[in-house]
């Protein structure tokens, strides 16, 4: 259920080299490093051709005043329809979803509760101490947001982006983007009719934790007041860290910071894509499950 944001920052990393990219899609640095525009793409090429995907999660979120640490499975099959089985062993927490069926809610197994029950994936119990939903999980969502980018431009944010080179992370060598703004700031916005942080944070690109924190809206999940004055952030973060595997152009592990300090930190372990997945694997009642 942990995802990190690393969609909304790879859609800054796009608009700042989206211009550039105009000019000169191929151009390579003086020392024939590849630019960020291009690793974004070989990145987006290799995010669609997944057919199926399995990965271990570790996670650190941030929540008011303190750190969450977790581990998590999941694998994810997205044709003909998107189907996910999720799991964190040490909080004895599983999740099974099917694209279109059970009202598209996702079956739920947690400890506090007698029987598994169907809950809406962006409801007030499956968000309760989460920073994204079991719908950003997987780099499907990352892919799409940076097309959406690409068809953008914002060449004030071109100082901002930089190549640090090939680094060992997780035990992959990577590409390496760090993201730093000296503008991170806030301004007041109105909220208008029937408006959530979740829809205010789509509407601006920007990280739907930092609204919450800035606003102390931990717990509001329905709309907020008509009229009423939030603050919101003029960026989605004010400084991040990607790592993008060499060889298979997959993210590694993305860090991202905000005007207290760390954020949000993601590792994505044990990567494997395109390995067949059966159907009883989606199934509530599969040998492996405790639904």
């Amino acid at each position: 259920m942990k995802q990190f944001a690393l969609y909304t920052f790879i859609i800054i990393i796009a608009l700042l080299y989206y211009q550039f990219n105009c000019l000169n899609t191929h151009s390579l640095h003086p020392n024939n490093n590849p630019t960020p525009i291009q690793i974004l793409q070989q990145m987006i090429d290799s995010i669609e051709n997944i057919k199926t995907l399995k990965i271990k999660l570790n996670s650190l979120e941030r929540f008011q005043n303190k750190y969450l640490k977790a581990t998590s499975y999941f694998k994810i099959s997205y044709y003909p329809q998107k189907k996910l089985y999720f799991i964190n062993p040490e909080r004895k927490i599983e999740i099974l979803y099917i694209e279109n069926k059970n009202e598209n809610k996702a079956l739920v197994k947690h400890p506090s509760l007698p029987i598994s029950i169907y809950l809406d994936p962006n409801g007030a119990i499956m968000k309760k101490n989460q920073h994204y939903t079991i719908h950003e999980l997987g780099f499907e969502y990352i892919a799409n947001n940076i097309q959406i980018a690409l068809s953008k431009e914002k060449e004030k944010y071109l100082n901002y982006l930089h190549y640090l080179g090939i680094h060992e992370k997780n035990n992959k060598q990577c590409h390496t983007l760090m993201y730093e703004s000296s503008q991170f700031n806030f301004v007041p916005y109105t909220v208008q009719s029937k408006e959530t942080v979740v829809s205010i944070s789509r509407k601006f690109h920007i990280n739907e934790y930092i609204i919450r924190d800035k606003n102390n809206l931990y717990y509001e999940f329905g709309y907020l007041k008509k009229g009423s004055t939030i603050l919101i952030p003029q960026m989605y973060c004010k400084k991040a860290f990607i790592y993008i595997d060499q060889q298979t152009y997959l993210p590694v592990s993305v860090n991202l910071y905000d005007e207290k300090g760390l954020l949000e930190s993601y590792d994505y372990l044990d990567v494997q894509k395109n390995i067949p997945l059966s159907e009883e694997e989606f199934s509530k009642h599969y040998k492996d499950y405790n639904f």
